[in-house]
């Protein structure tokens, strides 16, 4: 009886379509558009889900710039930051925030001439730090601050 009502027959059939173009209608207006970095400007990259947990590598993103953090040895302590990009960068620096307690900033140092890999000095990285990191490329510089927890592999077994 309940399904014979015109009404409800109609309402069944326009009530997923006018969800599906809301959906969308909302999507398009208020969805960031992407756009070229401009010479001297700042931006944020963006972190992706694997920073988060035991990956053994951490990966940022920002239009073409694409990079990729990762440890030497993957446990905690005595860590050297391995940093690859997919274009040059003109340069990197990071500070390790422990306990809430920021570290001076540090430079990492180009490990060949294309400067798209970069190496820091031995640090002592624990689970619960953070690390900032201030990269520069294209006269731009961009930023982004990622939990340390990435940097242990956890063991598949």
């Amino acid at each position: 009886m309940f399904f014979k009502n015109k009404h409800v027959i109609t309402s069944l059939i326009v009530a997923p379509i006018l969800a599906l173009i809301s959906y969308f209608a909302v999507d398009y207006y208020v969805s960031e558009v992407p756009h070229l970095a401009k010479q001297g400007q700042d931006y944020k990259m963006l972190v992706k889900p694997n920073c988060r947990w035991e990956s053994g590598y951490c990966d940022l993103v920002n239009n073409d710039l694409k990079i990729k953090i990762t440890s030497n040895n993957q446990v905690y302590g005595n860590n050297k930051i391995l940093l690859s990009s997919t274009i040059a960068l003109q340069g990197v620096e990071f500070k390790l925030v422990e306990s809430g307690v920021s570290s001076t900033l540090m430079k990492m140092n180009a490990l060949n001439s294309d400067n798209k890999t970069w190496e820091s000095h031995v640090l002592n990285i624990e689970s619960l730090d953070y690390l900032q990191f201030v990269v520069s490329a294209n006269q731009s510089i961009f930023y982004t601050q990622v939990p340390a927890v990435f940097v242990y592999k956890e063991k598949a077994f």
